[in-house]
């Protein structure tokens, strides 16, 4: 045996023995949240996390909450520097506490309501007196269907979504009762009317108009609990060279290209001639990737749910899918890619209809997304956060000042 491969076999092993040590001990936690919940006294307080801890849809939430809800709101954190935005909801009241601490652990057992992004320790099902609130992280045409080991399941009172079409989808996969979808709008989308300052921009690098270019992952690195997977099938590795009409594009227009990757993906993302942006790039600079989407003059995308929210906004949208017949991950409905509200961007005329749209300030395509965001059930409000507390109190689930 080389040693090649007997490092390779051990990598397997230390594989295998991560994910069954990950697994064991999400179940346990698993089952003893959901008994304590039940018999722990619950108090007038919230708790909300998400992750990472910029992420919109649990900021914003924290943001209402703390406008209306009255009791404490608690935020569990997930690094040990908390983002600004954190600390600036901290002035205001918020109670941050480490997510991993037994301090955290306690004020989700005496919570009466919990808000989660990705689950939460170990994602026990709720107690009648606990309802839990999916906020999760967007509707887009990937099927979200968890797998059925600890850590995956991830069950809930109510799941959170911004169209009913993708939402359906959604909360069937989450085996959430229709009567419990609450479609008020992903409460990150309100930093779309709170746009990124231009000299936050400047911070990051952005001098000029810009289009933001968001992937989602193909292949995912290993985070906390998250394993790492690849949803590639091993298709084509070429799209850098399927960008360069784009790029090209763009320069001739005095245009940037920001690339924004996902945090969870495995390949930067580096483009020749463009900006990369990462997630921590944007709290260096005191900003959000909505906010900075809020100024974006277009966005190319592909299976991610970013195009969805996008469609608020009512810009040019290119839809770059160069693996589009071997991505492994089903999409729903299955022939989303046929009515996308933008150019699929194919080989004859590459990024030809959405640098045309540019041109024309997006009314080229103006009628093609307007009919796409009713096809979906696209909720149009700019206050998504403030409708998602107002659903809630509807349903007795919070009380407000």
């Amino acid at each position: 045996m080389t040693s090649g491969s007997a490092s390779r076999r051990g990598e397997r092993l230390g594989g295998l023995l991560r994910n069954l040590a990950i697994t064991l001990v999400l179940t346990m936690l698993r089952v003893g949240m959901r008994v304590l919940s039940v018999v722990v006294p619950t108090s007038r307080r919230v708790v909300v996390s998400g992750f990472p801890d910029t992420e919109g849809n649990a900021l914003e939430t924290a943001r209402a909450l703390l406008r209306r809800y009255d009791g404490r709101v608690v935020w569990l954190t997930e690094s040990p520097t908390p983002h600004r935005d954190v600390l600036a909801l901290a002035e205001k009241g918020m109670v941050l506490t480490p997510k991993s601490s037994p301090a955290g652990l306690w004020h989700y057992l005496r919570a009466e309501a919990v808000f989660f992004t990705h689950g939460l320790y170990g994602s026990p099902r709720p107690s009648r007196r606990k309802p839990l609130v999916n906020l999760w992280h967007g509707d887009g045409p990937k099927k979200t269907r968890p797998g059925k080991g600890a850590g995956s399941i991830i069950p809930s009172t109510y799941l959170v979504a911004s169209t009913t079409l993708f939402g359906r989808y959604k909360a069937e996969a989450f085996e959430v009762p229709r009567d419990r979808l609450l479609v008020v709008g992903n409460p990150r989308t309100d930093q779309f009317w709170a746009p990124a300052s231009r000299q936050a921009l400047a911070r990051l690098g952005i001098t000029g108009e810009f289009v933001v270019w968001m992937p989602t992952f193909r292949s995912s690195r290993a985070v906390g609990a998250v394993r790492p997977w690849s949803e590639s099938g091993g298709g084509p590795d070429d799209y850098l060279l399927a960008l360069k009409p784009l790029t090209e594009g763009l320069q001739e227009r005095g245009i940037q290209l920001v690339v924004k990757p996902h945090p969870m993906d495995a390949d930067a993302r580096n483009v020749e001639g463009a900006l990369t942006i990462t997630n921590e790039d944007l709290t260096e600079a005191g900003t959000s990737l909505y906010a900075v989407l809020g100024r974006a003059r277009g966005l190319v995308t592909d299976y991610s749910s970013v195009w969805v929210d996008f469609l608020l906004v009512d810009r040019p949208i290119a839809f770059h899918v160069p693996d589009r017949d071997s991505y492994t991950r089903t999409l729903v409905p299955a022939d989303t890619l046929d009515w996308l509200p933008g150019e699929l961007v194919t080989e004859e005329e590459p990024f030809g209809e959405f640098l045309a749209d540019l041109d024309a300030d997006g009314a080229k395509g103006r009628v093609l997304r307007g009919r796409v965001a009713g096809k979906v059930g696209l909720n149009p409000t700019s206050r998504s956060a403030d409708a998602l507390v107002t659903a809630l109190v509807d349903r007795g689930a919070l009380s407000t000042r």
